[in-house]
Protein backbone atom coordinates (compact mmCIF):
# COMPACT_ATOMS: atom_id res chain seq x y z
CA UNK A 1 0.00 0.00 0.00
CA UNK A 2 2.91 2.38 0.96
CA UNK A 3 4.06 1.80 -2.47
CA UNK A 4 0.82 2.63 -4.25
CA UNK A 5 0.87 5.70 -2.23
CA UNK A 6 3.96 6.56 -3.09
CA UNK A 7 3.52 6.46 -7.23
CA UNK A 8 0.50 8.05 -6.51
CA UNK A 9 2.31 11.35 -5.04
CA UNK A 10 4.91 11.29 -7.63
CA UNK A 11 2.41 11.38 -10.36
CA UNK A 12 0.16 14.00 -9.07
CA UNK A 13 3.86 15.91 -8.17
CA UNK A 14 4.85 15.64 -11.78
CA UNK A 15 1.80 16.52 -12.97
CA UNK A 16 1.17 19.79 -10.67
CA UNK A 17 4.50 21.00 -11.65
CA UNK A 18 3.97 20.15 -15.29
CA UNK A 19 1.07 22.51 -14.96
CA UNK A 20 2.73 25.17 -13.55
CA UNK A 21 5.54 25.10 -16.12
CA UNK A 22 2.88 24.98 -18.61
CA UNK A 23 1.12 27.99 -17.59
CA UNK A 24 4.24 29.65 -17.10
CA UNK A 25 5.18 28.82 -20.21
CA UNK A 26 2.39 30.12 -22.21
CA UNK A 27 1.30 33.27 -19.84
CA UNK A 28 4.41 34.85 -17.81
CA UNK A 29 4.74 36.79 -16.12
CA UNK A 30 2.76 35.32 -13.23
CA UNK A 31 2.33 35.66 -9.73
CA UNK A 32 1.90 33.10 -7.44
CA UNK A 33 -1.06 34.01 -6.36
CA UNK A 34 -1.91 33.98 -10.20
CA UNK A 35 -0.64 31.05 -10.99
CA UNK A 36 -3.39 29.00 -7.92
CA UNK A 37 -6.15 30.52 -9.57
CA UNK A 38 -5.15 29.43 -13.16
CA UNK A 39 -4.06 26.34 -12.21
CA UNK A 40 -6.33 25.29 -9.65
CA UNK A 41 -3.87 24.07 -6.95
CA UNK A 42 -4.07 26.11 -3.31
CA UNK A 43 -1.22 28.38 -2.81
CA UNK A 44 0.83 25.93 0.09
CA UNK A 45 1.16 23.64 -3.36
CA UNK A 46 2.66 26.35 -5.50
CA UNK A 47 4.29 28.19 -3.40
CA UNK A 48 6.69 24.81 -2.53
CA UNK A 49 6.84 23.91 -6.11
CA UNK A 50 7.95 27.11 -7.48
CA UNK A 51 10.40 27.35 -4.35
CA UNK A 52 11.62 24.48 -5.42
CA UNK A 53 11.98 24.90 -9.58
CA UNK A 54 13.39 28.50 -8.75
CA UNK A 55 16.37 27.11 -6.15
CA UNK A 56 16.51 24.22 -9.19
CA UNK A 57 17.26 27.39 -12.10
CA UNK A 58 14.63 26.35 -14.06
CA UNK A 59 11.62 29.26 -13.01
CA UNK A 60 13.44 32.87 -12.22
CA UNK A 61 11.82 36.16 -10.37
CA UNK A 62 11.57 38.90 -12.55
CA UNK A 63 9.88 42.10 -10.88
CA UNK A 64 6.87 43.18 -8.49
CA UNK A 65 3.51 43.04 -10.27
CA UNK A 66 1.29 46.09 -8.30
CA UNK A 67 -1.98 44.79 -5.79
CA UNK A 68 -4.49 47.35 -5.18
CA UNK A 69 -4.55 45.39 -2.06
CA UNK A 70 -1.51 44.62 0.22
CA UNK A 71 1.84 44.38 -0.91
CA UNK A 72 2.77 43.84 -4.61
CA UNK A 73 3.41 40.25 -5.75
CA UNK A 74 6.14 38.94 -7.23
CA UNK A 75 6.48 37.89 -10.89
CA UNK A 76 7.42 34.83 -12.21
CA UNK A 77 8.85 33.19 -15.76
CA UNK A 78 10.13 30.38 -16.96
CA UNK A 79 14.38 31.02 -16.96
CA UNK A 80 14.78 30.14 -21.03
CA UNK A 81 18.88 30.42 -19.52
CA UNK A 82 18.46 27.54 -17.75
CA UNK A 83 19.77 24.88 -20.14
CA UNK A 84 19.24 23.64 -23.52
CA UNK A 85 17.43 20.73 -25.25
CA UNK A 86 17.66 18.75 -28.53
CA UNK A 87 14.88 16.86 -30.37
CA UNK A 88 15.71 14.36 -33.36
CA UNK A 89 14.40 12.41 -35.77
CA UNK A 90 15.54 9.52 -37.98
CA UNK A 91 13.18 9.02 -40.41
CA UNK A 92 13.00 6.57 -43.63
CA UNK A 93 14.25 9.52 -45.96
CA UNK A 94 15.47 12.17 -43.53
CA UNK A 95 17.54 13.24 -40.40
CA UNK A 96 16.38 16.69 -38.59
CA UNK A 97 17.40 17.96 -35.36
CA UNK A 98 16.22 21.04 -33.29
CA UNK A 99 18.00 22.89 -30.72
CA UNK A 100 15.39 25.11 -27.96
CA UNK A 101 16.00 26.57 -24.85
CA UNK A 102 14.24 25.93 -21.87
CA UNK A 103 11.05 27.88 -22.22
CA UNK A 104 10.84 25.54 -25.45
CA UNK A 105 11.76 27.94 -28.20
CA UNK A 106 13.61 26.74 -31.03
CA UNK A 107 17.04 28.50 -31.56
CA UNK A 108 18.41 26.17 -34.32
CA UNK A 109 16.82 23.56 -36.45
CA UNK A 110 18.14 21.20 -39.67
CA UNK A 111 16.41 18.79 -41.63
CA UNK A 112 18.81 16.69 -43.82
CA UNK A 113 17.67 14.21 -46.58
CA UNK A 114 19.27 10.64 -46.90
CA UNK A 115 16.96 9.69 -50.44
CA UNK A 116 19.43 7.38 -51.56
CA UNK A 117 21.54 6.45 -48.60
CA UNK A 118 20.75 3.03 -47.52
CA UNK A 119 23.92 2.30 -45.47
CA UNK A 120 22.91 2.20 -41.60
CA UNK A 121 26.27 3.82 -40.24
CA UNK A 122 26.48 6.54 -43.12
CA UNK A 123 22.75 7.55 -41.66
CA UNK A 124 23.89 7.45 -38.16
CA UNK A 125 26.88 9.44 -39.26
CA UNK A 126 24.68 12.26 -40.65
CA UNK A 127 22.50 12.48 -37.37
CA UNK A 128 25.48 12.90 -35.40
CA UNK A 129 27.28 15.07 -37.24
CA UNK A 130 23.56 17.16 -36.87
CA UNK A 131 23.71 16.52 -33.88
CA UNK A 132 27.02 17.82 -33.07
CA UNK A 133 26.48 21.20 -34.94
CA UNK A 134 23.22 22.06 -32.52
CA UNK A 135 25.79 20.89 -29.89
CA UNK A 136 27.49 23.69 -31.07
CA UNK A 137 25.52 26.50 -31.35
CA UNK A 138 24.24 25.77 -27.85
CA UNK A 139 26.82 28.26 -25.16
CA UNK A 140 26.53 27.67 -21.73
CA UNK A 141 24.61 25.96 -19.28
CA UNK A 142 24.79 22.92 -20.69
CA UNK A 143 22.51 20.68 -22.54
CA UNK A 144 19.78 19.16 -20.49
CA UNK A 145 19.60 16.08 -22.80
CA UNK A 146 18.28 14.70 -26.03
CA UNK A 147 14.91 13.11 -26.92
CA UNK A 148 15.29 10.83 -30.41
CA UNK A 149 12.08 9.31 -32.11
CA UNK A 150 12.71 6.79 -35.06
CA UNK A 151 10.19 4.66 -37.04
CA UNK A 152 10.17 1.61 -35.04
CA UNK A 153 10.01 -0.65 -32.08
CA UNK A 154 11.61 0.98 -29.36
CA UNK A 155 12.84 -0.86 -25.93
CA UNK A 156 13.02 2.12 -23.86
CA UNK A 157 14.71 0.45 -20.91
CA UNK A 158 18.09 0.44 -23.20
CA UNK A 159 17.16 2.98 -26.02
CA UNK A 160 17.59 -0.11 -28.43
CA UNK A 161 15.49 -0.22 -31.90
CA UNK A 162 14.73 -3.47 -32.02
CA UNK A 163 12.63 -3.55 -35.39
CA UNK A 164 12.66 -0.36 -38.05
CA UNK A 165 10.51 -2.49 -41.73
CA UNK A 166 10.63 0.66 -43.18
CA UNK A 167 14.39 1.91 -42.46
CA UNK A 168 14.86 -2.39 -42.78
CA UNK A 169 17.39 -1.52 -38.94
CA UNK A 170 16.76 -3.57 -36.18
CA UNK A 171 18.66 -4.62 -32.95
CA UNK A 172 20.40 -0.76 -33.16
CA UNK A 173 21.51 0.12 -29.60
CA UNK A 174 21.37 3.96 -30.75
CA UNK A 175 21.29 5.45 -27.15
CA UNK A 176 24.55 3.39 -26.54
CA UNK A 177 26.10 4.86 -29.58
CA UNK A 178 25.30 8.35 -29.03
CA UNK A 179 25.81 8.11 -25.17
CA UNK A 180 29.49 7.30 -26.09
CA UNK A 181 29.51 10.38 -28.79
CA UNK A 182 27.75 13.03 -26.39
CA UNK A 183 28.03 13.95 -22.96
CA UNK A 184 24.58 14.38 -22.24
CA UNK A 185 21.94 11.64 -21.58
CA UNK A 186 19.84 10.38 -24.20
CA UNK A 187 16.41 9.10 -24.64
CA UNK A 188 14.67 6.84 -27.50
CA UNK A 189 11.42 6.32 -28.47
CA UNK A 190 9.19 5.27 -31.54
CA UNK A 191 8.47 8.64 -33.47
CA UNK A 192 5.09 8.70 -33.38
CA UNK A 193 4.61 8.21 -29.81
CA UNK A 194 7.13 10.58 -29.00
CA UNK A 195 5.45 13.36 -31.54
CA UNK A 196 1.85 12.35 -29.48
CA UNK A 197 4.07 13.82 -26.22
CA UNK A 198 5.13 16.67 -28.04
CA UNK A 199 1.33 17.58 -29.39
CA UNK A 200 0.36 17.09 -25.54
CA UNK A 201 2.93 19.63 -23.86
CA UNK A 202 2.85 22.27 -26.79
CA UNK A 203 0.85 21.64 -29.42
CA UNK A 204 -3.01 20.64 -30.46
CA UNK A 205 -2.97 18.15 -27.97
CA UNK A 206 -2.55 20.70 -24.89
CA UNK A 207 -5.59 20.37 -22.38
CA UNK A 208 -7.07 17.18 -23.62
CA UNK A 209 -6.72 14.11 -20.83
CA UNK A 210 -6.61 11.44 -23.26
CA UNK A 211 -5.17 11.90 -26.82
CA UNK A 212 -4.80 9.53 -29.84
CA UNK A 213 -1.83 10.32 -32.23
CA UNK A 214 -1.53 8.60 -35.62
CA UNK A 215 1.09 9.91 -38.26
CA UNK A 216 1.03 9.41 -41.88
CA UNK A 217 3.99 9.25 -44.07
CA UNK A 218 6.39 7.01 -45.20
CA UNK A 219 4.84 4.18 -43.02
CA UNK A 220 1.87 4.90 -40.14
CA UNK A 221 2.44 5.24 -36.72
CA UNK A 222 0.31 5.94 -33.38
CA UNK A 223 0.57 6.96 -29.78
CA UNK A 224 -1.08 7.40 -26.57
CA UNK A 225 -1.22 9.86 -24.10
CA UNK A 226 -2.96 10.29 -20.76
CA UNK A 227 -2.81 12.87 -18.65
CA UNK A 228 0.65 14.14 -20.34
CA UNK A 229 1.99 10.36 -19.65
CA UNK A 230 2.55 7.83 -22.55
CA UNK A 231 0.72 4.37 -22.63
CA UNK A 232 3.11 2.22 -23.11
CA UNK A 233 1.61 -1.60 -23.37
CA UNK A 234 3.28 -4.02 -21.55
CA UNK A 235 6.54 -3.87 -23.19
CA UNK A 236 6.32 -0.82 -24.31
CA UNK A 237 4.96 -1.09 -28.27
CA UNK A 238 1.29 0.09 -27.88
CA UNK A 239 0.70 2.51 -31.11
CA UNK A 240 1.26 0.63 -33.66
CA UNK A 241 -1.91 1.46 -35.33
CA UNK A 242 -0.40 0.85 -38.72
CA UNK A 243 -0.10 -3.01 -38.88
CA UNK A 244 -3.70 -3.49 -37.69
CA UNK A 245 -4.60 -5.46 -41.28
CA UNK A 246 -7.19 -3.64 -43.10
CA UNK A 247 -7.20 -6.51 -46.38
CA UNK A 248 -5.84 -10.12 -45.44
CA UNK A 249 -5.10 -10.15 -49.36
CA UNK A 250 -3.93 -6.75 -49.44
CA UNK A 251 -1.03 -5.27 -50.41
CA UNK A 252 2.76 -6.80 -48.48
CA UNK A 253 3.73 -4.46 -46.18
CA UNK A 254 7.53 -3.82 -45.09
CA UNK A 255 6.73 -5.87 -41.46
CA UNK A 256 6.30 -9.18 -43.39
CA UNK A 257 2.06 -9.04 -43.20
CA UNK A 258 -0.38 -7.94 -46.55
CA UNK A 259 -2.81 -5.51 -45.87
CA UNK A 260 -1.73 -3.38 -43.21
CA UNK A 261 -3.69 0.16 -42.89
CA UNK A 262 -0.40 2.07 -43.64
CA UNK A 263 -0.08 0.19 -47.05
CA UNK A 264 -3.68 2.17 -47.70
CA UNK A 265 -3.23 5.43 -46.13
CA UNK A 266 0.98 6.24 -46.66
CA UNK A 267 2.56 8.75 -48.78
CA UNK A 268 3.60 5.33 -50.95
CA UNK A 269 -0.13 4.57 -51.21
CA UNK A 270 -1.35 8.16 -52.58
CA UNK A 271 1.49 7.65 -55.39
CA UNK A 272 0.80 4.54 -56.76
CA UNK A 273 -2.83 6.40 -56.71
CA UNK A 274 -2.12 8.75 -59.00
CA UNK A 275 0.49 6.06 -61.36
CA UNK A 276 -2.48 3.92 -62.01
CA UNK A 277 -4.53 6.90 -62.86
CA UNK A 278 -2.29 8.05 -65.05
CA UNK A 279 -0.89 4.50 -66.59
CA UNK A 280 -5.13 4.11 -66.96
CA UNK A 281 -5.27 7.19 -69.90
CA UNK A 282 -6.09 9.73 -66.39
CA UNK A 283 -4.19 13.21 -67.37
CA UNK A 284 -2.39 14.79 -64.77
CA UNK A 285 -0.24 18.12 -63.94
CA UNK A 286 1.95 15.69 -62.39
CA UNK A 287 2.96 14.48 -65.43
CA UNK A 288 4.52 17.94 -66.45
CA UNK A 289 5.76 18.65 -63.00
CA UNK A 290 8.04 15.62 -62.89
CA UNK A 291 8.98 15.79 -66.50
CA UNK A 292 6.81 12.52 -66.74
CA UNK A 293 9.11 10.79 -63.87
CA UNK A 294 6.17 9.50 -61.85
CA UNK A 295 8.79 7.83 -59.23
CA UNK A 296 9.91 11.29 -58.15
CA UNK A 297 6.56 12.18 -56.72
CA UNK A 298 6.55 14.25 -53.30
CA UNK A 299 3.49 15.05 -50.93
CA UNK A 300 4.00 18.67 -51.08
CA UNK A 301 3.78 18.13 -55.30
CA UNK A 302 0.87 16.52 -55.24
CA UNK A 303 -0.77 18.19 -52.51
CA UNK A 304 0.06 21.48 -55.38
CA UNK A 305 -1.34 19.55 -57.83
CA UNK A 306 -4.43 18.76 -55.91
CA UNK A 307 -5.17 22.90 -55.41
CA UNK A 308 -4.32 23.51 -58.57
CA UNK A 309 -7.55 21.23 -59.12
CA UNK A 310 -5.89 18.14 -60.43
CA UNK A 311 -8.28 15.55 -60.67
CA UNK A 312 -6.40 12.85 -60.30
CA UNK A 313 -4.02 14.07 -57.24
CA UNK A 314 -7.24 15.13 -55.72
CA UNK A 315 -8.88 11.41 -56.35
CA UNK A 316 -5.63 9.72 -54.72
CA UNK A 317 -5.86 12.25 -52.28
CA UNK A 318 -9.81 11.52 -51.30
CA UNK A 319 -9.63 7.61 -51.42
CA UNK A 320 -6.52 8.07 -48.80
CA UNK A 321 -8.98 10.12 -46.46
CA UNK A 322 -11.55 7.20 -47.06
CA UNK A 323 -8.99 4.69 -45.62
CA UNK A 324 -7.83 7.18 -43.21
CA UNK A 325 -11.41 7.40 -41.73
CA UNK A 326 -12.09 3.66 -41.52
CA UNK A 327 -8.95 3.20 -39.55
CA UNK A 328 -9.59 5.84 -37.52
CA UNK A 329 -13.38 4.62 -36.76
CA UNK A 330 -12.29 1.42 -35.44
CA UNK A 331 -9.62 3.33 -32.91
CA UNK A 332 -12.13 5.89 -31.67
CA UNK A 333 -14.51 2.59 -30.97
CA UNK A 334 -11.93 0.95 -29.48
CA UNK A 335 -10.22 3.55 -27.46
CA UNK A 336 -12.85 6.43 -26.58
CA UNK A 337 -9.85 9.01 -27.41
CA UNK A 338 -10.64 12.37 -25.82
CA UNK A 339 -8.49 14.31 -29.59
CA UNK A 340 -7.45 12.72 -32.14
CA UNK A 341 -4.16 14.32 -33.61
CA UNK A 342 -3.19 13.38 -37.33
CA UNK A 343 0.16 13.91 -38.19
CA UNK A 344 3.28 13.43 -40.32
CA UNK A 345 4.09 14.51 -43.60
CA UNK A 346 0.60 13.52 -44.90
CA UNK A 347 -0.98 16.24 -42.79
CA UNK A 348 0.16 18.62 -45.13
CA UNK A 349 -2.64 17.57 -47.19
CA UNK A 350 -5.16 17.58 -44.69
CA UNK A 351 -7.57 19.70 -46.39
CA UNK A 352 -7.77 17.10 -48.97
CA UNK A 353 -8.35 14.66 -46.41
CA UNK A 354 -10.89 15.94 -44.41
CA UNK A 355 -13.89 15.40 -46.19
CA UNK A 356 -14.09 11.63 -46.98
CA UNK A 357 -11.96 10.96 -43.59
CA UNK A 358 -14.56 12.65 -41.65
CA UNK A 359 -17.28 11.28 -43.53
CA UNK A 360 -16.03 7.52 -42.90
CA UNK A 361 -15.58 8.32 -39.16
CA UNK A 362 -19.41 9.57 -39.23
CA UNK A 363 -21.00 6.43 -41.17
CA UNK A 364 -18.64 3.94 -38.92
CA UNK A 365 -17.35 5.10 -35.50
CA UNK A 366 -20.38 4.71 -32.89
CA UNK A 367 -22.10 7.98 -32.15
CA UNK A 368 -20.88 8.15 -28.23
CA UNK A 369 -17.27 7.87 -28.80
CA UNK A 370 -17.40 9.39 -31.73
CA UNK A 371 -18.83 12.53 -30.41
CA UNK A 372 -16.18 12.64 -27.48
CA UNK A 373 -13.41 12.90 -29.89
CA UNK A 374 -12.33 16.08 -31.55
CA UNK A 375 -10.27 15.31 -34.69
CA UNK A 376 -7.77 17.81 -35.06
CA UNK A 377 -4.41 18.56 -37.41
CA UNK A 378 -0.92 18.41 -35.52
CA UNK A 379 0.50 21.98 -34.67
CA UNK A 380 3.61 20.62 -35.65
CA UNK A 381 3.27 18.98 -38.67
CA UNK A 382 6.40 17.11 -40.00
CA UNK A 383 7.86 18.63 -36.55
CA UNK A 384 5.60 16.63 -34.15
CA UNK A 385 8.00 14.43 -33.24
CA UNK A 386 11.01 16.72 -32.75
CA UNK A 387 8.90 18.61 -30.17
CA UNK A 388 8.20 15.41 -28.78
CA UNK A 389 12.23 14.98 -28.15
CA UNK A 390 11.90 18.21 -26.12
CA UNK A 391 9.09 16.99 -24.61
CA UNK A 392 10.67 14.15 -23.08
CA UNK A 393 13.57 15.52 -21.60
CA UNK A 394 11.50 18.39 -20.30
CA UNK A 395 9.10 15.49 -18.89
CA UNK A 396 12.50 13.81 -17.29
CA UNK A 397 14.05 16.80 -15.79
CA UNK A 398 10.32 18.40 -14.72
CA UNK A 399 9.70 15.15 -12.71
CA UNK A 400 13.04 15.56 -10.71
CA UNK A 401 14.01 19.06 -10.88
CA UNK A 402 15.81 18.89 -7.24
CA UNK A 403 18.33 16.08 -8.95
CA UNK A 404 21.35 17.66 -12.02
CA UNK A 405 20.99 16.19 -15.27
CA UNK A 406 22.41 12.58 -15.79
CA UNK A 407 22.28 9.54 -17.40
CA UNK A 408 18.17 8.94 -18.04
CA UNK A 409 16.03 6.78 -15.97
CA UNK A 410 13.13 5.13 -18.31
CA UNK A 411 10.32 7.62 -18.18
CA UNK A 412 8.06 4.83 -18.60
CA UNK A 413 7.75 1.13 -17.36
CA UNK A 414 8.68 -1.60 -19.98
CA UNK A 415 9.29 -5.13 -20.02
CA UNK A 416 12.28 -6.90 -20.41
CA UNK A 417 12.34 -7.92 -24.30
CA UNK A 418 13.99 -11.54 -24.57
Amino acid sequence: MTDIRSADYTLMREMNVALILECLRRAAPLSRAKLANITGLNKTTVSSLVKELIGAGYVRETGLEPNEIGRPSIKLELNPQAGYILGAEIGVDFVAVILTNFAADVLWRRRESTVGLNDRAVILERAIALIREARSQAGEPSILGLGLGVPGLVDVASGTLLFAPNLRWSDVPLRQLLEAEFDFPVWVDNEATMAALGESYFGAARGADFVLYVSSGVGLGGGLVLNRRILPGAAGFAGEAGHMTVDPAGPRCNCGNRGCWETYVSQSAVFQRVRQAVAGGQRSWLEKATGGALNLLTVPLVVEAAQRGDAVARAALEETGRYLGIGLASLINLLNPQRVVLGGIMSLAHEFLWPSLQAEVRERALRWPRETAEIVIAAYGEDSCLMGGIATVYHHVLSQPRQPAGRPAPLRAAAPVG
